[in-house]
């Protein structure tokens, strides 16, 4: 009987002091976690859209840039000349490619033989069957996609190499009646893309990158170095890594949603192109055919949300135990003399009135019967 006093005393006194804690992990935490987690996906998708605007928005000023330069006089009567090109003309195509920031300039005429170029080794070539001189000989100002170039370019290295990816802005030149001359074709430099998306510093995993309609990336990884170690690159990501899940052999989960053409995000993770679990968010450039991917270490996009979890639960260790002692000894202390009251009451009943129950309290003996 004592025992069981005892026990529904520590009971109580356990239920009361630990409804606070046990309300705290099981209806608070979960609601502030979710909340935290909600907010990361939130500035992960804040980035990705950002990213994607700032693409968009530098691809715009590329193809205004091209447009601008199509309709200049100069340019008209270059396409249209049966004779050769005046240095004046290569000097102004130099200007505005340092001006613009272009790798290099062509002109060339309606059948698509580069008549003026910048890059001396693109004289007298013939474009005639690439998709950038075709699509302006259509009447419309076009971008490329990102391709290997196809003639020796200076690469990242300072080296001279033919695949050095590169991309085409390009626009129809028209005469005064309207009649279309010849092409413009300016060769964008790539690294501004590269400078875009890793200016970004998503902590200390995360990265933002696009890739192109066959799934691979087509700017640099801020893991390149990284990437050579494990073999999965020899050179440089763009136009080398397809975005692979190794655990699949598919695309990853971004890379197939972009190329669907959806925009959204995974918060519960899937793994990347290096068998890392991510969160990630994906945004489709129609117009590029492109697609940017933001992605960041799911235990590094959750780590505030996972710390907390920790501190609740070592809050609630640090204090259980305390708690289950203080019980003890508190119900200890109010269930003896509860105890010998009623052992001493059970045998008053029975006829034994010798008993006595002695209750110390403040330094004095008080006897009773």
């Amino acid at each position: 009987m004592f025992n069981s006093i005892r026990n529904r005393l520590i009971f109580l006194l356990l239920l009361f002091t630990l409804i606070p804690f046990v309300v705290l992990r099981f209806i608070a935490y979960p609601k502030v976690q979710t909340d935290m987690m909600e907010v990361q996906i939130r500035n992960l998708d804040g980035v990705g859209h950002k990213q994607a605007e700032l693409v968009s928005n530098w691809v715009q000023e590329k193809m205004k840039n091209v447009r601008v330069v199509s309709q200049n006089p100069l340019i008209v009567e270059s396409a249209m000349s049966k004779m050769a090109v005046f240095p004046s003309i290569v000097n102004y195509l130099e200007t505005v490619q340092r001006e613009y920031g272009s790798k290099g300039i062509s002109i060339s005429d309606d059948a698509g033989m580069v008549k003026v170029a910048t890059n001396s080794d693109e004289l007298g070539s013939d474009i005639s069957q690439m998709n950038y001189f075709r699509q302006a000989k259509g009447g419309k100002v076009f971008v490329s996609d990102i391709m290997p170039s196809e003639v020796p370019l200076i690469n990242e290295f300072g080296e001279k190499e033919v695949g050095v990816p590169t991309m085409f802005v390009s626009a129809p030149i028209k005469d005064n009646g309207g009649l279309i001359v010849g092409v413009v074709a300016m060769r964008m430099d790539v690294n501004v893309l590269n400078d875009l998306m890793l200016d970004l510093k998503l902590g200390q995993t995360g990265e933002t990158y696009l890739v192109n309609k066959d799934g691979y990336m087509i700017t640099e990884s801020r893991f390149s170095k990284h990437l050579k170690e494990m073999g999965l690159i020899k050179k440089r990501c763009a136009l080398e890594l397809k975005m692979i899940d190794p655990e699949t052999g598919e695309l990853t989960r971004g890379v197939q949603q972009c190329l669907a053409g959806n925009d959204g995000y995974d918060g519960k993770g899937y793994t990347d192109y290096t068998g890392i679990t991510v969160l990630g968010v994906w945004r489709w450039l129609p117009d590029l055919g492109w697609g940017l991917v933001a992605e960041i270490d799911r235990n590094e996009g959750y780590g505030v949300a996972y710390n907390l979890h920790y501190i609740i639960l070592s809050v609630l260790l640090v204090f259980v135990f305390p708690i289950v002692i203080a019980a003890y000894l508190v119900s200890r202390q109010i269930s003896i003399p509860i105890e010998k009251l009623k052992e001493a009451t059970e045998k008053m009943a029975s006829g034994d009135l010798s008993q006595r129950v002695e209750e110390k309290k403040k330094g004095m003996t008080k006897s009773g019967s």
